[in-house]
């Protein structure tokens, strides 16, 4: 649902305020006597505050009507104050256009003045409805509008939606539900929509993790629970993160400001801090949600008070559900503060404050509605029956955490383990064959087998590219290629050495050196999910014959190029491409829609999956028409590859890091991302051809 707009401003010019309001529907303005002097304001501020201490105080009945009763009348008055006269005509017009239309309203509150910006707007009782005396920030979204100069535009997203939490819990201040906090957001995000937002808590609460995390990763939403408060003495708010030694440290708004401005990428803050609102006396940005929406950051949510761990828990539990239904993040606020009344019973509903750097509450661009390729029929569709599973695993390996997993000739497997050494297999008998440990110890991210059991490559954290000999477990050659970018693949004779980097894919010869710089076009016109100009390249593989690369672009197009870097064949995806793997004949796609493709290596689209998770390892099998798909909760199936017809293997423990057939095709490999390597054995109805289950 599209909002109307309806702007307000309060300016303090000596003894009265100047209220103007605008809207698609004309402008007004009055001046009126403030409703209290800066003594009695701060008196009634102080009263406020008492009252909604004590509606949430175990000592008084919560039936009691006191404390209720106080603020209701404080918002009733700062209605009849600002909301009259001209300005109540505009107002009610407004409301009856955007009902009208089928829109929602939304007040765009602008005080000015020291002391009109510690008023709590959000408790002004809606002067539409004097009857019931409700508030209006509970019937429509009343946000704080920063409207800055050249606020940062809604940003082309590239699911999926990545949240990054941090729970900063010192040991020398009160501990806070950072656990029951942190499994709430989590679980609703998984259960509305789990495929499109990934969410990672960092496992530590000191300023470098933070930093760290930051700059290491693109993140969409910073979601902080940590205490807070306003330095008086400095103008200027904190939150409280843990010193070296565990103890409480202040990180202060300007400190916070310059770790934000290096994450572009990032479009909403979430501040479950105590007074993360609150502003000092001369200006409205030194507030620590405010200095945030000043570093280029379009929407903070932030508490004006002291908030207590059930509300807190309460508020982020609803606001994430309606962000992930899809609703606007203004709306959002307003279903959550509905939440905190309801369940709580408190005036905590209105500690959280949402301030926006410009009018839209829209942060990111929409997505396109998914659309397969121009031209034909639909392909069809695998059937949805349900599947056999096989009876027998067994463990290969346990390793401990690992990034990639890949099987080579002999049944060789190598695998990334995050402590820096890649380790080697027997698969077969699951013995330790080779462990290769770079000089640095920097953890590899990607392998990639020769044809040549002797060799095997992998990618590093640190941009190195490393070509072990397996019998003197040595490098070979050592290749520098930057870190913007991880794939990498051998040519099926072992020549040729394809990596990307940026926007490039580079081939190396068998003496490392750079043969071809094959630089991707940038598409024409930017997808509404593509992230920049320049979307970054997924995985690769060479064509058969080897005089082709394949590779998966960020733009969801999946590009054979030739030796110029000119495409001589394309297959087009509603969003990137996760995973890819050929054979002689066929060319598998996992996208981000959740859809598993086969495709010919002419261009056709021989079959697609149903919409579901996003598949991030395929396989496969050297003989049988069959291949495998693990999906990213670790959900692995084995289809038919002429029907697609699925039969569901195994379920990991945790994310899929890789997935191969066995030479002989009796047996599926996997690995998951806490280094579980198992063999699960396949029935023969699988791998004998012509036979059914």
């Amino acid at each position: 649902m599209e909002s109307l707009p309806f702007r307000l401003k309060i300016i303090e010019s000596g003894t009265e305020w100047f209220v103007e309001c605008s809207s698609e529907l004309g402008e007004a303005s009055i001046r009126v006597p403030p409703p209290y002097s800066k003594e009695e304001l701060q008196s009634e501020l102080q009263g406020v505050q008492n009252s909604l201490m004590k509606s949430y105080s175990l000592n008084i009945v919560r039936g009691a009507s006191a404390p209720e009763q106080s603020v209701r009348e404080f918002g009733k008055l700062l209605a009849g104050t600002i909301l009259r006269d001209q300005i109540f005509t505009q107002f009610d017009r407004c409301r009856i256009r955007a009902k009208e239309q089928g829109k929602s309203l939304r007040v765009l509150l602008r005080p000015d003045g020291p002391q009109v910006s510690r008023i709590p707007w959000e408790y002004m009782v809606d002067p539409a409805d004097p009857a019931r005396h409700d508030y209006l920030a509970l019937r429509v979204p009343v946000v704080r509008d920063l409207r800055l100069m050249n606020p940062i535009s809604p940003m082309p997203l590239a699911l999926p939606l990545r949240v990054l939490g941090v729970s900063a819990l010192p040991e020398d201040l009160p501990p806070l539900e950072a656990q029951q906090e942190r499994d709430r957001i989590v679980q609703i995000l998984q259960r509305n929509s789990s495929e499109k937002v990934e969410v990672h808590w960092l496992p530590g609460d000191r300023y470098k993790d933070l930093e760290r995390a930051l700059s290491s990763g693109t993140w969409h939403v910073l979601h902080c629970v940590c205490h807070g408060g306003f330095d008086e003495e400095g103008d200027e708010g904190y939150i409280q993160l843990s010193g070296d030694d565990g103890s409480a440290m202040r990180f202060h708004a300007r400190d916070f400001r310059r770790l934000i401005e290096r994450s572009s990428q990032l479009r909403l803050v979430v501040l479950n801090a105590c007074e993360s609102a609150v502003s000092g006396s001369k200006n409205v940005f030194t507030s620590t949600a405010a200095s945030l929406i000043d570093a280029g950051v379009p929407a903070v949510v932030a508490m004006q008070y002291e908030i207590t761990d059930r509300a807190a828990v309460t508020f982020a539990s609803a606001f994430y559900e309606w962000l992930a239904e899809g609703l606007p993040v203004d709306r959002a606020v307003t279903r959550a503060r509905e939440e905190v009344k309801v369940r709580q019973g408190t005036l905590e509903w209105a500690t959280p404050v949402l301030f926006l750097a410009s009018e839209t509450a829209q942060i990111f661009a929409s997505q396109p509605t998914p659309q397969e390729p121009e031209g034909g029929n639909k392909p069809p569709t695998p059937p949805d029956e349900s599947p056999q599973a096989p009876a027998k695993s067994r463990l290969v390996a346990q390793v401990g955490p690992c990034g990639h997993m890949a099987l080579g000739p002999a049944n060789l497997l190598a695998v990334a383990c995050d402590d820096g050494v890649v380790r080697v297999f027997d698969a077969a008998r699951g013995e330790l064959a080779a462990q290769c440990m770079p000089v640095q110890r920097e953890k590899p991210v990607r392998l990639a087998w020769s044809p040549w059991r002797r060799h095997v490559a992998s990618r590093h954290k640190d941009g190195t590219v490393v070509i072990w000999d397996l019998q003197t477990e040595l490098p070979t050659r050592v290749i520098s290629v930057g870190d913007r970018g991880a794939a990498l693949a051998f040519s099926s004779d072992g020549h040729w050495l394809a990596l990307t980097v940026e926007n490039h894919v580079h081939v190396y010869d068998p003496r490392g050196a750079r043969v071809r710089d094959l630089a991707i076009a940038s598409p024409k016109e930017a997808k509404a999910w593509s992230s920049g100009q320049k979307p970054p390249l997924g995985p690769l593989t060479f064509a058969p014959g080897d005089r082709y690369v394949v590779v998966a672009c960020g733009d969801g197009v999946v590009r054979q190029l030739n030796v110029r870097g000119l495409a001589v064949m394309t297959w087009p995806h509603p969003q990137p491409v996760k995973a890819l793997v050929a054979t002689e004949d066929l060319l598998a796609t996992a996208c981000v829609d959740g859809r598993v493709r086969l495709w010919s290596w002419q261009g056709q689209l021989l079959w697609r999956t149903q919409p579901g998770l996003t598949a991030y390892q395929l396989a496969f099998a050297n003989e049988s028409r069959l291949m495998a798909v693990a999906h990213q909760r670790g959900e692995v199936a084995v289809r038919d590859v002429d029907t697609g017809a699925p039969s569901i293997v195994t379920e990991l423990e945790s994310r899929p890091v890789g997935l191969a057939f066995f030479e002989d095709d009796k047996g599926l490999l996997t690995a998951s991302r806490e280094g579980s390597i198992e063999c699960w054995e396949l029935p023969d109805w699988l791998t004998e051809e012509g036979d059914g289950p």
